[in-house]
């Protein structure tokens, strides 16, 4: 990308020129500062490739570690699992889905998936992958090792900024972007999960949705409708457990806290 003559170059050399330019990258896997994560038997779980390979490779009975317990972890944990995969999800929180889930609903979960026959290991931060060039286990920083054949990291995303910050656009975490998903250069527009919004990087496909009506406005002109964010919504759909999330999970300043419960045995009210 040529910001100043406005052209973009393609990888066959071809040279196009542009008025206005949109960078709709998105992302790849995060994977963490952990050792060993580069031999055979470790996978990403992020994309349809990464599906592809792991039904492949999966065999009944492998020992399986899944680190992340999010909503991406424990769809390929369970999924795997069907498979006859013997797993366990390592997540290095409290709770399951603590970004979509208050600490009730997370432990209800964590109940829901151990009586479908996944374990979870919940406050375990993974330092290495063991195995000579494949994987035989994990080890972690309090000193615990388990055996594994197959390790798969689902912990989150990394933004996709590299042509953004090869232009010289700013950037942060993402490629920043203001209401009207213009990045620092007037011309050039981003959208999606390769984006930073005042601070915030989504990683699931409704918010692109609702930057992608911002930006249709803007680019043809329409200069009007702003894009102030999204509320979090998040769906887990695994045999026996639905979940469903919406809106701010943690209590903000100002912020008053409804709670309605329904237990198996009762159901309680508070107000907080």
């Amino acid at each position: 990308m040529d910001p100043a003559a406005r052209t973009v170059t393609g990888d066959d050399g071809s040279v196009t020129a542009y008025d206005k330019l949109l960078l709709a990258t998105g992302s790849s896997p995060l994977i963490p500062p952990i050792s060993g994560s580069g031999k055979d038997g470790v996978s990403t779980f992020r994309n349809l490739y990464d599906t592809q390979a792991l039904v492949e490779y999966v065999r009944p009975g492998m020992k399986t570690v899944v680190i992340g317990g999010g909503l991406l972890g424990l769809e390929a944990a369970r999924g795997l699992q069907l498979r006859g995969a013997e797993v366990t999800v390592v997540h290095l929180m409290k709770t399951l889905m603590e970004r979509q889930l208050d600490a009730t609903g997370g432990e209800y979960l964590q109940r829901k998936i151990e009586e479908l026959g996944v374990n979870v290991l919940l406050s375990h931060n993974t330092t290495a992958i063991l195995g000579d060039g494949h994987v035989e286990g994990v080890s972690f920083v309090n000193g615990y090792r388990m055996e594994a054949d197959l390790v798969v990291i689902a912990v989150g995303i990394r933004p996709n900024v590299e042509l953004g910050k090869a232009a010289g656009l700013e950037i942060n975490r993402g490629i920043v972007v203001n209401d009207y998903m213009e990045t620092s250069d007037p011309s050039i527009f981003a959208v999606g999960e390769c984006v930073e919004h005042n601070g915030v990087v989504y990683g699931l496909v409704a918010p692109l949705y609702e930057q992608g009506k911002v930006l249709a406005a803007t680019i043809t002109g329409n200069r009007g409708p702003r894009y102030e964010g999204s509320i979090p919504e998040a769906r887990l759909k695994i045999m026996g457990v639905d979940v469903f999330s919406a809106g701010f999970v943690q209590d903000n300043p100002g912020m008053e806290s409804v709670r309605y419960e329904i237990s198996r045995s009762a159901s309680t009210r508070s107000l907080r």
